[in-house]
């Protein structure tokens, strides 16, 4: 009984000293091109060893690594356990494809390296046969393209008028300028020159205050824009002294102001009368010296 119990012992103790080999196996035998498989590698070791595991940046050749799972070491009766799980795949065309990796035994003076033993899986052949020369499939039904927008080609079109419009204000923009201001001042006094006749022609017809009234306002009012002064505010004084005691402008406010507000109406002479055609004429006499303004102005520059 002893001798049988002496021979276990050493046994087991050269069993500690020797390296196990370490288990490794596919989950299945056969495979697809580039589909996932799982290479799961075991390895059992006296729990004395430090063992390594291959890492991720180990060749797998013919396989590539996707992802590695590893599990806890577990040890029972002196004998740890260490496993992990390796997801492959292959795009290699070999019928027959092979893989056995290692584990690492860490010792003092150097590192041992122990293989599994090799495991392989069969890559399914999806073409069975290949037809010499290849047959190509003619496929002449149009396919329905989803309509985009072209935005690069806008910013392009906005970046293009864009630009040409300011080389257009820069070279023209004056004269362009000029031409509007032209046209604001004719249209003006023409609508001005319409509204003033309605007046006057209703006061010499009827007589009514009111109409003298709305003439002379309207004058005012047309200078006021004409001069970008604030003539409709003004008084009769302020407004010949504006013009520097023009004469024209002096006799006709005095005879409107006295028609309108003293009621004094001169019939025989019909001095009322000519007071309006004299503010006619003097507002279209302002209406030309602002235009020969706006056309000499590029002159001036």
């Amino acid at each position: 009984m002893f001798i049988i119990l002496l021979c276990f012992l050493q046994a087991v103790a050269a069993w500690g000293q020797q390296t196990p080999r370490p288990e490794g196996s596919f989950s299945r035998d056969t495979a697809r091109l580039g589909e996932l498989l799982q290479y799961t590698l075991v390895h059992h070791h006296p729990a004395t060893q430090e063992v390594v595991l291959p890492p991720e940046n180990y060749s797998f050749a013919p396989f590539e690594l996707v992802r590695k799972d590893f599990f806890p070491t577990t040890t029972k009766a002196g004998i740890s356990t260490d496993s992990a799980v390796y997801t492959l795949r292959s795009f290699e065309i070999e019928p027959v494809q092979q893989l056995a990796l290692p584990v690492y035994v860490l010792g003092e003076q150097d590192t041992t390296v122990v293989f599994a033993a090799a495991d392989a899986i069969v890559l399914q052949q999806l073409v069975k046969t290949v037809q010499e020369p290849l047959q190509v499939q003619a496929d002449t039904n149009l396919a329905t393209v989803e309509e985009r927008f072209n935005w690069p080609e806008l910013v392009l079109w906005i970046a293009a008028v864009a630009t040409f419009l300011s080389l257009i204000g820069l070279i023209f923009g004056q004269a362009i300028r000029r031409k509007y201001k032209l046209y604001r001042l004719r249209k003006d006094h023409l609508y001005f020159a319409s509204r003033y006749n309605s007046h006057e022609d209703r006061f010499k017809k009827t007589g009514a205050m009111q109409s003298l009234e709305k003439a002379v306002s309207l004058w005012k009012n047309y200078l006021t824009k004409l001069e970008r002064s604030a003539i409709n505010s003004f008084t009769t004084k302020e407004i010949v002294e504006y013009y520097e005691n023009d004469e024209e402008v002096n006799t006709a406010l005095r005879i409107c102001d006295k028609a309108i507000y003293g009621n004094v109406q001169t019939e025989t002479e019909g001095e009322t009368n000519l007071a309006l055609g004299m503010l006619r004429r003097f507002a279209k006499s302002r209406h030309k010296t602002q235009r020969e303004l706006i056309k000499n102005a590029k002159n001036k520059r």
